[in-house]
């Protein structure tokens, strides 16, 4: 009884978690529009990486 009751629970939570996501765009790639912060870090870091190795 235990286990359909936290089945239940993680599934209305996972759900609840895709509805407030937002919508993508561009349904092709999936992307929303907004900027991705860890792809503009890592890339930071890899350009002052290359800029010391210089």
């Amino acid at each position: 009884m235990w286990l359909i009751v936290v089945l239940v629970l993680v599934v209305a939570g996972l759900e609840w978690n895709r509805r407030r996501q937002p919508c993508p765009k561009d349904p092709v790639t999936r992307r929303t529009g907004e900027q991705d912060r860890d792809l503009e870090r890592l890339l930071d870091e890899l350009r002052a990486a290359a800029g010391r190795e210089s």
